[in-house]
């Protein structure tokens, strides 16, 4: 929002023009203290001067349900791709690296770093423009299934923390290239640790640092602005709202921002109570001294499940939904979603029509745009809400397994890609018969089947109720389990799931599931 923000955006704007600066900006604080709302006007910024030029940027996400944006992986390519669009020169120069290095994918990312930014770069020494890139939320990387293996999150870990290595060897070397670097993250122990936060070589600013004052007058701006954005609310809310939630938010950007769309996404008279909700203290006592953002996650969604009302029915509905919402690959559609959890997309949508301020609700049924609003409300839900509304890690990934296994059983048939011929080329156009959910099931069902089995130590339960659902006795052996499951719905079937997958364009990824079944099932 104008106006807010003003003396960070400016001490970035300095930053970028000082060429005497660091090359590398670290805004770093906790979930929900603006940081990617900060880069996004960052970018904006840049692209109304002249002597700046915004090389690219790369937002990691753990919420869009986009694959790329988690990966760690693409960040560096990505950058140079985008750079290449821009500048003739450098996309020469990273065209000459590329013939001399073909596989610089498969290589470390500090090799990355060097070959496909660094050395292109060396031809736009004499530029009198600034490239400034955007990194932002990159402690939101986790391990990826990819083709040639699956990665953890301890060896994501690693690559951020090389990645950031190589970017502050960029003031080490000899010829000092007219490039700065903005990168935004959580303080975490493995980003912490490495030289970005060493202020020789970088310069930080802590969100939690900043002035309490500005920051409250920024929220308070903010709040305003949305609370008497009209005559009718005007009439329901008063400064005195605006000072709660402000003393409410605590310097969290987030918790304003959510607590104003649960609010006002409903009509006014329901918008009064839901806000009174949020900020009542005998509530908030009763949660207690979480911070803001968890009192408030807590209340939407016991407020969503009508918690000690209607009995724990509708809660253990709607945690089942939010744990796939939370663990699925992909965004999804409400109607992949009803086919994978076989739920009514009239439940689906009852479960979910008091969350819209958390996860976004698309409105039509076939629009795949099914995502949490912000990672943090996954990482509360997995890790620190009370008990009676915490998901188990395991929970998604349960749901969707058995639901992928159960798509691909009834809906992976001959000719599923409707092909004229089996000697003619796929089309280029995927045919209806593959649907969201069909597409889903087949790229993702051993991901979430290798999860579970990961999560638990028995896997007693899933096992059982997955062994009697292929109609097996079960026994406690996750290898048996896996080979029966493949043995009864993926061999059968498996000329038909590669025919999904080859009109996916995902031979490759299908492969390398097949090496990682193979090498699983013993």
């Amino acid at each position: 929002m104008e106006g807010t923000r003003v003396q960070i955006l400016c001490d970035i704007e300095a930053w970028i023009s000082d060429l005497m600066a660091p090359q590398i900006f670290w805004l770093t604080g906790m979930a929900g203290t603006g940081k990617s709302a900060i880069a996004l006007s960052v970018c904006k910024l840049v692209f109304g001067y002249e002597h700046i030029l915004l090389g690219g940027s790369f937002f990691c996400s753990r919420s869009t349900g986009l694959s790329a944006q988690r990966d760690v992986r693409c960040v560096v390519p990505t950058l140079a791709q985008l750079l290449s669009l821009q500048s003739s020169e450098f996309a020469e120069a990273l065209h000459s690296e590329l013939n001399s290095n073909p596989n610089i994918l498969q290589q470390q990312v500090g090799v990355q770093v060097d070959t496909l930014l660094y050395k292109p770069l060396l031809r736009l020494k004499d530029s009198l423009s600034t490239i400034v890139f955007v990194i932002d939320a990159l402690d939101e990387c986790g391990g990826q299934l990819s083709s040639n293996g699956t990665i953890n999150d301890a060896e994501t870990q690693v690559i951020v923390s090389d990645m950031l290595e190589a970017l502050v060897k960029f003031s080490k070397y000899p010829i000092k290239l007219p490039v700065k670097f903005l990168v935004t993250s959580r303080p975490e122990t493995h980003i912490r640790d490495t030289k970005v936060s060493d202020d020789k070589f970088s310069h930080v600013l802590r969100l939690h640092t900043v002035d309490k004052e500005q920051v409250a007058k920024d929220l308070r701006l903010y709040i305003s602005t949305k609370l008497f954005a009209s005559v009718t609310l005007k009439a329901q809310f008063s400064e005195a709202d605006v000072d709660a939630l402000v003393r409410f938010s605590d310097g969290l950007f987030i918790v304003a921002a959510t607590a104003l769309e649960h609010s006002l996404g409903a009509d006014i008279e329901l918008a009064r109570a839901r806000f009174n909700s949020i900020l009542d203290p005998s509530r908030n006592r009763r949660i207690g001294a979480a911070a803001p953002l968890d009192r408030m996650y807590a209340v939407i969604v016991e407020d969503a499940a009508k918690f000690g009302k209607v009995g724990t029915d509708k809660l253990a509905t709607l945690l089942r939904i939010l744990a796939a919402v939370l663990s699925a690959r992909m965004t999804l559609s409400l109607l992949a979603l009803e086919d994978l959890l076989k739920l009514p997309i009239g439940k689906l949508r009852a479960s979910m029509d008091s969350l819209h301020a958390v996860i976004n609700v698309p409105d039509h049924d076939n629009d795949a745009s099914l995502r949490p609003v912000h990672a943090s409300f996954g990482d509360y839900l997995f890790g620190r809400a009370s008990k009676h509304i915490r998901i188990s890690e395991s929970l998604g990934h349960e749901a969707l397994a058995h639901g992928c296994l159960q798509v691909m059983a009834t809906r992976l048939h001959f000719n599923v890609s409707q092909s004229r011929s089996s000697f003619e080329p796929n089309s280029i156009i995927k045919p209806s018969s593959i649907t969201l959910s069909l597409e889903y099931a087949c790229m993702q069902w051993i991901y979430h089947v290798s999860t579970v089995l990961e999560l638990s130590d028995t896997g007693g339960n899933f096992r059982t109720r997955l062994l009697a659902w292929i109609g097996r006795t079960p026994r406690h052996s996750h290898q048996l389990m896996l080979d029966e499951k493949i043995n009864k719905i993926i061999r059968p079937k498996l000329l038909f799931w590669l025919e999904v997958m080859s009109i996916l364009g995902q031979v490759q990824r299908a492969a390398a599931m097949l090496t990682f079944a193979a090498a699983t099932v013993r």
